[in-house]
């Protein structure tokens, strides 16, 4: 008998006695000496290179055995690992439901799961370098920037981290490649990969490493969850007796060009016209302190049918005393902010650089569903009654049902046109769904800063032809911004930063003459200086040039170049306020401002529009709407998305940005440009998708960062317009000494003559003051009579939109200075 035949007879013979002896060599007491003798016979068997082949062999076979008799359950989700397309739910893409999938991929698979943690554990001080690429795809850089946010490159994951995600990743394609019913991780890829604009031939790729699921796989989630989406959309807009108004709905247009390669009849690249929006829910916490009783349809209605009788005077405009106290205020924050960032700190804290808070809104995180993007245009009255029949179906309510409620609606001025248009052909009308007079529009905050802002700007903007005129573009042009580039093509918030720099840069002149030390050098170490002294600056900075009484001492004859200076100062001091109010949230101080503006439209000859829109939203606000229903719509406005303080957005700027992820992201994707995909999967799904595109970027370990943009002149950029200040006495120090002839646009002051204007308007009961009264109707007898203006007027309203901004179909050229 051979050693081999003694030991296999001692281990598979049935006699008692032996099998005594044996009885612990399996159990854990014996296990110990069982696998020292394995590594003996182990050790024996490797000295030979033949030995050593089939020892692998066997143990490779052993593994592979092992293997197979590992895996997850099969069979529907939740009791087993298969996830249908058909009927995923939101739920399926959380972060939750991905760590429970590797969870349970490392329990049914612990073998091969430890073999390759095992395998990638690298030895001490052999760690791989990784090399960051912090390089952004244009397309995905500008999604960042218009959203606030940048990524951090984290803090690389550990070893031990990757290895473990790497492992549970390799188990889940071996299963999905054994069974492709047990497709998690597969299903979520499909998904993800394409919000990250994944082509789909790089997805069959994948799909072939059995790392995603097929594209038809992925489009098929996609509708599923679309229809999740809008029967969660109609469970939102439903009528709920405990609460007396509903969402909000936001709209606005949204064009695309429908691309073809192959042209042939019928199938050719044209341009889509659609609209699309999201409604917005009521904060939870503003609602418990309103009273019902004024946000209900009866109470909207009988403040409405007061204003055919209500009188407008100029007073409703004007700053009340405590706004003129607080503006006061904000031009010393801003005053103070630019000494603060540029010359010297206080050695305690001096002057506030924030002014102080009005009315701030609640930064809890908007609860925001999205409509379906819909195939109906608002660019006419005929496009706004499609419009308006979409909405309506996709809330689930009947007609009169939907006219049932107080509806608000944001948004753009030419969207807010067409349906008083169409609102004014429907009326007198018995039937309450035809009316739609319960749709309370308001203007987006954004489209209405942007206008306003760029109407101030072009009225200072001067002639570029000329070298030494003046004008606002000189100002830039001595920052680095060149005049062409002062307002890129669609890029208003570059616009708003390029107004903010001038006049922060026109600031630190004003401060360095009040100082006495516009010659010296501009130095990137800020000294500081006695408090006193600090809050001296500023004040004396505040009555030199930017207080009432200092623009009010200034003659346009006498010195032309200072009076448009000083006019410059504060008009773009207005528009710096409303964008730091809007961005901090203050309702109040954004409110303030659009006062202000409803006098100066009055006077600028490019808001043919505004000048009877925006005051009649101010009217609407402060005046005519029950306080607490004011409140509600006030504070309806801006949204935090991120829920932070300081980052809140106007309702039509967070549209804006959900238009740009589908029209650039998902087009990217090859298959974006057919808008039935984009209607019926994209559209409800953006804020799904587009979660999933961060996650990217989270699971490598890197973190969101939400960034203040801080609008930074640089040191040279302000020693460049010192000079510049200097060369052509901006303050007009020296009157004739200035060392270059100059030329200065034609300014004149918009707020006092569009008082003015106003005031002759109302003194002589002229019937364009109605204008302020038109497209508010109600249920009432007085409904039924529009307030007419003369007819030419109408027509002036009706038809010219030249400059503003809102339709760009209708303001191709908006951008030319």
């Amino acid at each position: 008998m051979t050693p081999k035949s003694f030991i296999v007879g001692f281990l598979t013979s049935g006699n008692s006695d032996i099998a005594y002896r044996r009885r612990f060599w399996g159990t854990h007491t014996g296990w110990q000496s069982t696998a020292e003798l394995l590594r003996v016979i182990k050790g024996v068997v490797l000295r030979a290179q033949d030995g050593a082949t089939s020892w692998n062999e066997f143990i490779e076979e052993e593994a592979i055995e092992i293997m197979n008799n590992e895996l997850p359950p099969t069979g529907n989700y939740p009791e087993g690992s298969f996830h249908s397309s058909h009927t995923v739910q939101p739920s399926f893409f959380c972060q939750e439901a991905v760590l429970a999938r590797e969870h349970s991929i490392r329990e049914h698979m612990p073998f091969l799961y430890k073999i390759l943690v095992g395998t990638l554990r690298l030895p001490p001080g052999n760690d791989n370098e990784v090399i960051e690429d912090n390089n952004l795809d244009p397309y995905e850089e500008e999604l960042l920037v218009r959203e606030g946010i940048q990524y951090e490159s984290a803090v690389t994951l550990s070893t031990q981290s990757k290895s473990k995600k790497v492992a549970a990743t390799i188990c889940s394609m071996v299963a999905f490649s054994r069974n492709r019913r047990i497709n998690g991780l597969q299903l979520f890829n499909s998904v993800r990969f394409l919000a990250a604009g994944t082509t789909e031939r790089m997805n069959q790729y994948f799909h072939l490493l059995s790392l995603t699921s097929s594209r038809q796989t992925a489009l098929s989630a996609l509708r599923t969850l679309s229809t999740a989406a809008s029967r969660e959309l109609r469970n939102a807009m439903a009528i709920k007796e405990s609460s007396p108004i509903g969402p909000s709905i936001c709209i606005d247009n949204l064009d695309m060009e429908e691309r073809v390669h192959n042209h042939s009849v019928g199938h050719r690249s044209m341009m889509f016209h659609g609209t699309w929006g999201y409604i917005h829910h009521p904060n939870p916490n503003l609602l418990k302190s309103l009273d019902p009783s004024q946000l209900r349809l009866s109470s909207y209605y009988d403040a409405l049918s007061k204003v055919p009788t209500m009188k407008i005077t100029l007073a409703m405009f004007m700053p009340s005393p405590a706004e003129e106290v607080h503006f006061e205020a904000v031009l010393k924050s801003q005053i103070a902010r630019v000494m603060a960032q540029y010359i010297a700190k206080p050695a305690h804290p001096g002057i506030a650089t924030n002014p102080p808070s009005v009315e701030k809104i609640d930064a809890s995180p908007p609860n925001i569903q999205m409509l379906k993007l819909m195939e109906a245009s608002d660019d006419s009255a005929v496009g706004a009654g499609q419009v308006i029949e979409s909405v309506i179906r996709q809330t689930g309510l009947k007609p009169e049902e939907f006219a049932s409620r107080v509806q608000i609606m944001d948004a753009d001025l030419a969207t807010c046109k067409n349906f008083n248009s169409l609102r004014s052909i429907r009326t007198p009308s018995r039937h309450s769904d035809h009316r739609l007079s319960n749709l309370c529009f308001l203007l987006g905050a954004s489209h209405t800063m942007w206008n306003i802002s760029l109407a101030i700007l072009n009225s200072h903007f001067g002639n570029p032809a000329s070298t030494h005129d003046l004008g606002a573009w000189h100002l830039l042009h001595s920052l680095g911004v060149p005049s062409d580039k002062v307002v890129p093509k669609k890029d208003y918030t570059s616009m708003m930063n390029n107004i903010e720099k001038a006049h922060e840069a026109s600031i630190f002149y004003c401060l360095r003459v009040v100082m006495h030390t516009e010659k010296e050098q501009v130095s990137e170490i800020l000294e500081t200086i006695p408090t006193e002294r600090w809050n001296a600056i500023v004040e004396d900075c505040y009555i030199r040039f930017f207080s009432p009484a200092a623009r009010r001492q200034v003659s346009k004859d006498q010195s032309p170049k200072l009076h448009a200076f000083l006019l410059r100062l504060h008009d773009f001091a207005t528009i710096v306020e409303a964008n730091r109010a809007t961005k901090a949230g203050d309702i109040g101080r954004l409110m303030s401002m659009w006062k202000v503006w409803s006098l100066m439209s009055q006077a600028l000859p490019s808001l043919v529009n505004y000048r009877s829109y925006l005051p009649r939203m101010v009217l609407l606000l402060n005046h005519i709407l029950p306080p607490d229903l004011s409140k509600l719509v006030r504070h309806n406005l801006l949204v935090s998305p991120s829920g932070r303080d300081n980052h809140f957005v106007p309702k039509d700027y967070y549209l804006e940005n959900q238009n740009y992820w589908l029209k650039f992201l998902y087009n990217r994707s090859g298959i974006g440009t057919q808008v039935e995909r984009l209607q019926e999967m994209f559209s409800l799904n953006i804020n799904l998708l587009r979660s999933m595109f961060d996650t990217l970027k989270l699971e490598q370990g890197g973190k969101i960062i939400y960034q203040s943009h801080k609008n930074i002149i640089t040191t040279r950029s302000l020693e460049m317009f010192l000079r510049m200040a200097r060369n052509y006495d901006l303050v007009d120090q020296f009157p004739g000494s200035a060392h270059f002839h100059t030329g200065v646009p034609d300014v004149k002051d918009t707020f006092i003559a569009g008082a003015k204007q106003l005031q002759e308007e109302l003194r002589d009961k002229n019937q364009n003051t109605n204008r302020f009264k038109m497209y508010f109707f109600c249920e009432s007898q007085a409904a039924n009579q529009i307030v007419q203006q003369h007819a030419t007027s109408i027509e002036i309203e009706e038809n010219e939109n030249a400059l503003d901004i809102g339709d760009g179909r209708q303001n191709e050229n908006i951008n030319e200075i």
